[in-house]
C-alpha cells in the first residue's frame, strides 16, 4: 500500500489561509491559499498527512506584523486551523529537532534565523515530500543561496501552487468558484 504524501506548511501558509477567510489577502496569493486549504481538505479526510510544528501555533497569532488587538474572528480562525486536529498534525519539536536545526549551519553552513531552522529542522526529521512556504524573506539573494542548498538536502520548498503532492480529486473544478 503506498503512503500518503506528507506535507509541512509553515506559518505563513496558515496567516495566508486566514487572511483570506477575512479578507485581507493580497490576490497574488489566492492560488497558494486554494491549493493549501484544499491540502487541509485532504488532510481531513485522510489522503495527505499536513504537518506543521507547535511553533506554528506560537506565530499565528496575529495577519499582520505588529498588530496588538486581534479580532475574535481572526483567533477563531486560527484555533480552528492549529488546534483542532482536523486540518493538520502538529509536530512536537525534539532533541534530534534541535540538532538537525544546529546541523544545517554546521554540518551544511545553512544560516537561518531560529524560528525558520527549527521549521525546516522539524519537516527533516518528519521526512515530509514537500515545504510550503509564502515566505517573501526566503526570496534575498543570500537566503534565497541557503534555500537552494535545502533543496540539495532533499526539502523541496516550494509556494502552495505548486504541490505536487495534492490528489486530483481535489485539484477539479472548484477553483474558478473559490
Amino acid at each position: 500500500m503506498p503512503t500518503k504524501p506528507r506535507v509541512y506548511i509553515d506559518s505563513c501558509g496558515f496567516i495566508d489561509a486566514v487572511k483570506q477567510s477575512v479578507g485581507a489577502l493580497p490576490t497574488d496569493r489566492d492560488a497558494d491559499v486554494w491549493h493549501i486549504k484544499k491540502l487541509m481538505e485532504a488532510h481531513r479526510k485522510g489522503d495527505v498527512s499536513v504537518l506543521t510544528s507547535y511553533l506554528t501555533a506560537a506565530e499565528c497569532v496575529a495577519i499582520q506584523a505588529g498588530q496588538t488587538s486581534v479580532p475574535e474572528n481572526v483567533q477563531e480562525h486560527f484555533r480552528r486551523l492549529l488546534t483542532s486536529g482536523q486540518y493538520v498534525e502538529l509536530l512536537q519539536q525534539t532533541p534530534r529537532t534541535a540538532q538537525i536545526s544546529q546541523n544545517l549551519r554546521w554540518k551544511h553552513g545553512l544560516v537561518f534565523g531560529g524560528p525558520d531552522a527549527l521549521h525546516f529542522a522539524a519537516a527533516i526529521e518528519a521526512s515530509v515530500d514537500e515545504f510550503i512556504t509564502t515566505d517573501e524573506r526566503l526570496k534575498k539573494p543570500k537566503v534565497a543561496t541557503s534555500v537552494e542548498a535545502l533543496g540539495a538536502i532533499g526539502l523541496r520548498l516550494i509556494r502552495g501552487s505548486a504541490t505536487q503532492c495534492l490528489p486530483a480529486q481535489y485539484r477539479q473544478g472548484e477553483m474558478l468558484n473559490g
